[in-house]
């Protein structure tokens, strides 16, 4: 193939595989001149960081690869230009402050209508006038606890939702070195890819599948950092603001099947 090739079929997929931290599974692929398991991004970020990594010219293997990509009808550029970033949120008529709200005053309609049909006991009349007052002024005590213990439920409901609603949430990845990503829109089903250094940052509001071809990230959720130290591939789900790493079969799962 050539001299810089043959250098790296000396040197080993599993030296390969800890020097840059690129899955063994793709090296030995790359080395057995297999590109079936890969797409043309994947293979170019992967050949651009051993021709750096170890200063090689592989330029062979790069026109073999092509003309394998050209013959399995991949048309360059046929990956969709990574738009990511946080969406603005369409508003929603019906937002849990809006349900809670109602739910209250219909909750209070039934209240008072109950109250307005209770029979009201008919009071026997007595001269003596220090009992009616006593009662009048039991009936106006109970009123007003009533009446102030709905208000104070009503108060604190309010105060939750409005805090609830409150909420921001945020999405980041920062890898510790070079690393691919490819994500997915679990909505939509739309993938992604990136070779990446700097800071990336979804959008919190959606439901996201991950997957990095190591695992030397930092993954921020809501300004709260998770450090990982993996050298294989990592897969992970974001669903409902809920980071989780998940294994290849939960992966397809979610994924209709597909490992990528």
């Amino acid at each position: 193939m050539s001299e810089g090739f043959d250098k790296l079929k000396d040197i080993g997929a599993q030296k390969i595989h800890e020097s840059t931290h690129i899955s063994k599974k793709y090296i030995e692929d790359m080395l057995q001149e297999n590109f079936e398991d890969m797409n043309k991004i994947q293979f170019l970020g992967f050949l651009s960081i051993l021709e750096r990594d170890y200063n090689v010219d592989l330029i062979a293997l790069k026109n073999k690869a092509i003309d394998y990509f050209k013959t399995n009808d991949e048309v360059d550029g046929s990956t969709k230009n990574i738009k990511v970033f946080t969406a603005t949120k369409k508003p929603e008529i019906f937002t849990k402050l809006n349900i809670s709200i109602i739910i209250i005053l219909i909750a209070i309609f039934f209240i008072l209508n109950t109250e307005s049909k209770k029979e009201v006991p008919e009071v026997i009349q007595v001269d003596n006038s220090a009992i009616q007052t006593a009662k009048k002024t039991i009936f106006t005590k109970e009123s007003i606890e009533t009446n102030s213990s709905v208000d104070n439920n009503i108060t604190q409901a309010l105060s939750d939702d409005i805090q609830e609603s409150n909420i921001t949430h945020s999405f980041k990845i920062l890898p510790k070195i070079e690393v691919w990503l490819g994500y997915i829109d679990l909505a939509t089903h739309e993938r992604y890819q990136k070779i990446f250094t700097d800071e990336l940052e979804l959008d919190p509001s959606k439901d996201w599948l991950l997957a990095f071809g190591h695992g030397h990230i930092i993954v921020e959720t809501d300004n709260v950092q998770n450090e990982y130290t993996i050298k294989k591939n990592v897969r992970f789900s974001y669903i409902d603001s809920v980071l989780k790493e998940v294994t290849l079969e939960e992966f397809k799962a979610l994924n209709k099947g597909s490992r990528w």
